[in-house]
């Protein structure tokens, strides 16, 4: 993608309907905020409508509002006064809100701000977490979003966050971080204007473009002013509206933190991570609870770093990043290179007779592709043989589910993150080895990387490339370019010189007559291509089309 602009201020935007957006990109969770509320809960205050405090600024907090960064430059005097409610709002009433989010972003907003700044956006993007979670790496909302960034499940898996029985990535801080860049990279892409495609992280795409559409307006504080002339389907929601200066008054705020006289809240007993973690890469069936013994670590301390793991146990058919302490990295690189531990997160079952693995899967509350994966050899099944069960945590217990309560196990959804962290595994040791994939695995990654080697080109990665970039590049669709590449441990971390495939297959353009009714967007989307290729192959500086209008259409 070219970030290199977006750098450059806030560039005028026109924007016609995006009335397919939300099919491709549902909205991050709405309803957030960084108010204080239970461990794991993501409280809304979307409800409240400010009004002036009517308490005046002093000198300090009149310079910290009318500074300006890359998202809040040329403001009007009416855009500010909307901004300066929020302002007031932290500043004057809520100081414990900001203390307690500088505390919780510690570990976390260097890394933010370098994820942003690598890719060519506002580094104070790195704020927009503050008001979607307050810097919460296992905050949920009410609507199920989760994580740092709030991400909802299908929005997540697009930006490929898994989501399964193991593990949810949603709650990795790190990863998700490289996803929220990447999602709005994507909406500053379909707008051409920060505070519209920031307003979309809330609303989604799709809403935000029928409400440009509705009113004739491009440009977010003079969508809202007009709010009221459209129609209730069309409508922003208060939220949203108060979204984004929410958004600009926090970067107000942290950009001048120390000069208004925050400082982060003590840590609490339950704040187990206090700064920034070293990632390193496990092994699939790599055992996590005796991986954090043999750190000196509890499952609660482990966990606090690493919430996105359900289990004890990394998924066996996948490589995955875990989090340590930086005095423990080199502690910790020696046991997953060695691969000698316990096997203490395993428990083991014994076959019974007229056992199935779907009577033993409610049983022990693990899904049945789960026990093949973890016992390839285990059909047909006999009597008295042993099964590997992967260890999880309920009551502070190292336990396997019982039948009672089976179905909660099984479904990782209703595992809450403060249960899980708080789990230690207690139960006798299993193999020593880690879990070896499930045979039938290894033919179908064998074939998914012949069918990715053969017949494709190679791109030699340089500085500032991303996988999106590089389809673009290329007319590759971003789907064609990781099912080429789904060899890459992580695609978001391209490094310089490295070799990526090309999907096979030529590129040609073609003519298209715009109809009634077509869009930028609805066109790209029935062509498998982007509103901004099309922009770029003909020139336009707006998204808008007419009926009659002759467009070049990339095509793989």
């Amino acid at each position: 993608m070219r970030f290199g602009k977006r750098r450059n201020g806030i560039p005028g935007a026109r924007w016609a309907a995006v009335c397919l957006c939300a099919l491709l990109l549902s909205g991050c969770g709405a309803g957030q905020d960084s108010l204080p509320g239970p461990d794991n809960a993501a409280p809304d205050y979307s409800g409240i409508i400010l009004e002036d405090d009517g308490i005046a600024l002093t000198d300090a907090e009149r310079d910290a509002l009318l500074s300006q960064g890359e998202l809040d430059r040329g403001l009007s005097k009416a855009d500010l006064m909307e901004v300066q409610k929020y302002f007031k709002f932290y500043v004057h009433g809520n100081r414990r809100t900001i203390e307690l989010n500088l505390l919780r972003s510690r570990p976390y907003i260097a890394y933010a701000r370098k994820v942003f700044r690598e890719k060519g956006l506002p580094e104070e993007l790195a704020c927009l977490a503050y008001v979607e979670s307050g810097y919460n790496p296992t905050a949920v909302s009410r609507s199920k979003a989760m994580g740092l960034w709030q991400f909802m499940s299908a929005t997540g898996r697009q930006y490929d966050l898994a989501q399964d029985w193991w593990m949810d990535e949603r709650l990795d801080p790190y990863k998700a971080t490289r996803a929220a860049a990447d999602y709005l990279a994507e909406l500053y892409d379909m707008f051409h204007d920060w505070h519209l495609a920031i307003a979309s992280y809330n609303a989604g795409p799709g809403k935000m473009g029928r409400a440009l559409e509705g009113t004739g307006e491009e440009e977010f504080f003079s969508l809202c002013r007009n709010n009221d002339v459209l129609d209730e389907k069309r409508k922003l929601r208060p939220e949203t509206m108060q979204y984004v200066p929410r958004f600009l008054a926090m970067c107000k705020i942290m950009r001048n933190a120390e000069a208004l006289g925050f400082t982060a809240a003590e840590p609490r007993p339950g704040d187990l991570v206090s700064a920034p973690a070293r990632e390193l890469r496990a092994r699939p069936g790599t055992d996590l609870a005796a991986f954090a013994g043999a750190l000196g670590m509890s499952w609660a301390e482990f966990s606090a770093y690493n919430p996105a793991f359900k289990r004890y146990i990394t998924p066996p058919d996948r490589h995955v990043s875990v989090y340590v302490p930086y005095h423990a990295e080199a502690r910790a690189d020696k046991l997953l290179r060695d691969g000698k531990l316990s096997g203490r997160g395993w428990a083991t079952y014994t076959i019974v007779r007229n056992d199935t693995l779907g009577k033993i899967s409610r049983r022990t509350g693990v899904p049945v592709t789960v026990l093949r994966q973890a016992n390839p050899r285990c059909e047909p099944l006999k009597i008295g043989r042993k099964l590997r069960i992967p260890g999880t945590g309920k009551g502070g217990e190292y336990m396997i589910a019982s039948a009672k309560s089976s179905s909660a196990e099984a479904s990782p959804a209703k595992a809450a993150p403060a249960k899980r962290a708080a789990a230690r595994p207690s139960g006798k040791s299993g193999a020593a080895t880690a879990v070896a994939a499930s045979k039938k695995s290894a033919p179908a990654e064998s074939s998914a990387k012949k069918r990715s080697a053969g017949g494709t080109r190679s791109h030699e990665v340089r500085s500032g490339d991303t996988l999106a970039s590089i389809a673009r590049q290329y007319g590759i669709s971003l789907t064609a370019m990781r099912d080429a590449n789904s060899h890459l441990d992580d695609p978001h971390k391209l490094r310089v010189g490295q070799k990526v495939n090309i999907p096979a297959g030529k590129r040609k353009d073609v003519m298209y007559t715009v109809r009634s009714g077509d869009t930028l967007w609805s066109i790209s989307r029935r062509f498998n291509t982007s509103p901004g290729e099309i922009r770029s192959l003909n020139k336009l500086t707006s998204n808008t089309v007419r009926p009659g209008d002759a467009l070049r259409v990339a095509v793989n």
